[in-house]
């Protein structure tokens, strides 16, 4: 029986839909059978598998595709985990009837939160409603600059709140919107690069906690 892995909080910008990209290629590129749902009505991960399809072909972009649909969520994913090790979920950034089946249904919500008031402000309440309905979550530091005080700020009140931080931060480096806009993940450059070991150690650390 597979996870069901969501990338979710209601702020925009969050970098929900990129690490979702690299995450389903790190896995895919590990062996593992995995789901890819875009349930973002922006749909930016759908037009990123577009991409990906003109670079590798249709038939070998790793990873499987699965519509979104809100009337009937709950019980298409539970079927569509029995065949995969991992479902990536892509969620809206907004508190909707959609993003609450999505939390309902999740094995572990990944939170990505950006370095700044407004993230913070957005994502604690985004959290309480994920504690009221009993979900593992792993708030992931996201888009981090080096040496920012702001970001250590940000995690003591983040814990303060009693969130569950991830250990694994990911940089602002360019190469990550470089990749998104060419359908690829940096995994997909090298293994050895600095971002790589960026995404390697965060789905490492997901694997673990859940």
């Amino acid at each position: 029986m597979g996870k069901i892995i969501s990338l979710s909080n209601q702020k925009g910008g969050s970098g929900k839909t990129t690490l979702s990209a690299n995450l389903s290629v790190l896995w895919s590129n590990s062996n593992y059978k995995v789901a890819v749902i875009d349930a973002d009505s922006q749909k930016s991960l759908t037009n990123w598998i577009d991409a990906r399809k003109k670079y590798y072909g249709d038939d070998d972009i790793g990873f499987s595709i699965f519509e979104f649909n809100s009337t009937d969520f709950s019980e298409s994913i539970k079927l569509i985990k029995k065949s995969f090790d991992f479902v990536i979920v892509d969620s809206p950034p907004s508190i909707t009837y959609d993003t609450i089946q999505i939390i309902k249904s999740s094995d572990l919500i990944c939170v990505p939160v950006q370095p700044s008031p407004l993230d913070l402000m957005a994502t604690i309440p985004f959290l309480n409603i994920a504690k009221k309905e009993k979900k593992k979550t792993n708030v992931i530091m996201n888009r981090v600059l080096p040496r920012v005080k702001l970001t250590e700020a940000m995690v003591l009140r983040l814990r303060y709140a009693g969130a569950k931080i991830s250990r694994s931060r990911i940089s602002s480096k360019i190469i990550y919107a470089e990749t998104f806009n060419a359908g690829r993940g940096v995994i997909d450059l090298s293994i050895k690069s600095v971002t790589s070991r960026e995404i390697i150690n965060l789905g490492n650390e997901i694997i673990r906690n859940t």
